[in-house]
């Protein structure tokens, strides 16, 4: 199987490809379109998992600096400026650019996804996190 577009923006390759999968679409999208398959709940389950898995990951880094690393606001212009939300499955009815809440919350199922994938490794999660610059080490 291929490389994933996101895998090399993460530069992380997924053993489960179906966890990448459903860590990209967006709650919601599978209902309102024949089109795109899978849980209506969409990442969700991931974006919950991800978000408690970042503020472990993010909390030394954080500590020592004053940013507000975790925000939904940073964690929307991440997914914009590394290239990752172009490759959510969003709802169909939301044209245009990917909402600030549906990029942050991508951004934490994909955290969740890679913690799940690496065998729940915070060192791995945050050389990810690096990657997409969310902080810097």
């Amino acid at each position: 199987m291929s490389e994933h577009p996101v895998e090399i923006i993460l530069q992380y390759h997924f053993s489960n490809r179906e966890l990448l999968d459903e860590a990209l679409l967006a709650a919601g999208a599978s209902v309102s379109s024949k089109d795109i398959q899978g849980d209506a709940q969409g990442n969700k389950r991931l974006a919950l998992l991800g978000d408690s898995v970042l503020r472990e990951a993010i909390l030394e880094p954080w500590y020592s600096s004053d940013e507000s690393t975790g925000s939904n606001k940073m964690l929307s212009q991440v997914a914009r400026s590394s290239g990752l939300a172009k490759y959510i499955a969003q709802n169909p009815c939301q044209q245009g650019q990917v909402p600030q809440e549906t990029a942050a919350s991508t951004v934490e199922a994909l955290v969740g996804a890679v913690y799940l994938d690496c065998g729940e490794n915070i060192s791995t999660v945050r050389k990810v996190l690096e990657t997409i610059k969310l902080f810097t080490k």
